[in-house]
């Protein structure tokens, strides 16, 4: 790393530290480290399975991980093998605000989350959670290609313009994933939080800012992205790379898939369900280009936020079949 990055690294890792905190390896439960071997089983027979629809960065990427098969890893070990990578992670607690965790990534740190999934969420973590963190993003920070573009879209997220409906976001998604991993939630207040939610998203559609747009794009991309061609697709995205259901759910032939444009800003994710329709680039390089596009128009260059993306020559309406 440049002189310059490490310098904005540790500026950026100084004011944010009260984001951040230790992992305390020593009180992982025996739970917690079952979690995490039956968690890692699943993955593995899911490349076993399906390992000619993931990506080779991934699968390159989770060798050189070097993952511990019985015990929850350490984040020392884990920056030890992230190392040459320009990259590092740091623990923090669940959700962090918005604005903290693209500063942190626009500066090559990712932030996971120190907490792993409870022995009922195996399938699918309703907060923040260790092994999606690890399993899903990190062995494709080990791509030069994913990685920068990783750094890139965080530092364009902080940059970008929020509106009071994030912040209203942030809040709403923080409130139902602290009830729905708290055994004993009861069943009212979930309800009343998920309808609190969809609220805020329904907001959103109407009223979106160039955060929101910016974090569609990258849950699109980074989350739930597939790369290729619709008869030779491959899945990056972490959402999908961590969990089995969503991964086959995505390359199962009646997924309906969509060309990858700035169309994507206008299209929320599902994350109670598995989603409708998954966006597929054609490379990292065009979800690089498709970023720029959406930069030259952001009201930090002179631009205004875009209401729609009319003319844009990546944009589609087509529904493309999924073909096996």
């Amino acid at each position: 790393m440049d002189v310059d990055r490490e310098r904005r690294r540790t500026r950026v890792l100084e004011e944010l530290g009260i984001y951040c905190t230790t992992q305390e390896h020593d009180r992982y439960t025996a739970s917690d480290h079952a979690v995490w071997q039956t968690v890692l089983a699943r993955n593995e027979e899911l490349i076993a399975r399906h390992g000619d629809a993931i990506h080779h960065a991934h699968l390159e990427g989770l060798d050189a991980l070097e993952l511990p098969r019985c015990r929850v890893p350490r984040i020392e070990e884990l920056n030890e093998r992230l190392s040459g990578t320009g990259w590092r992670t740091v623990c923090v607690d669940g959700y962090i605000p918005t604005d903290a965790y693209v500063r942190l990534m626009s500066v090559g740190v990712f932030p996971v989350s120190r907490a792993v999934r409870r022995p009922e969420h195996i399938d699918y973590a309703p907060a923040p959670d260790l092994a999606h963190d690890v399993l899903g993003h990190l062995p494709m920070l080990f791509s030069t290609e994913h990685g920068d573009y990783h750094r890139r879209i965080g530092a364009a997220m902080s940059r970008a313009v929020p509106g009071v409906l994030d912040g209203e976001l942030y809040a709403a998604n923080r409130h139902l994933s602290a009830l729905k991993s708290t055994p004993g939630s009861a069943t009212i207040d979930v309800l009343a939080a998920e309808a609190s939610l969809r609220g805020v998203h329904d907001a959103l559609r109407r009223d979106a800012s160039e955060l929101t747009h910016l974090m569609r794009m990258y849950l699109w991309s980074i989350e739930f992205g597939l790369v290729g061609t619709p008869e030779e697709r491959f899945v990056v995205g972490a959402g999908l790379l961590s969990s089995p259901r969503e991964f086959r759910a995505a390359i199962d032939e009646s997924a309906e898939l969509v060309p990858y444009s700035l169309d994507v800003i206008h299209h929320d994710i599902e994350f109670s369900d598995l989603q409708h329709r998954y966006f597929l680039s054609r490379d990292f390089d065009h979800m690089e280009e498709v970023l720029a596009l959406y930069e030259s128009g952001m009201r930090h260059s002179g631009g205004g936020v875009r209401a729609s993306v009319a003319g844009d020559p990546g944009r589609s309406e087509l529904r493309m079949p999924h073909h096996a």
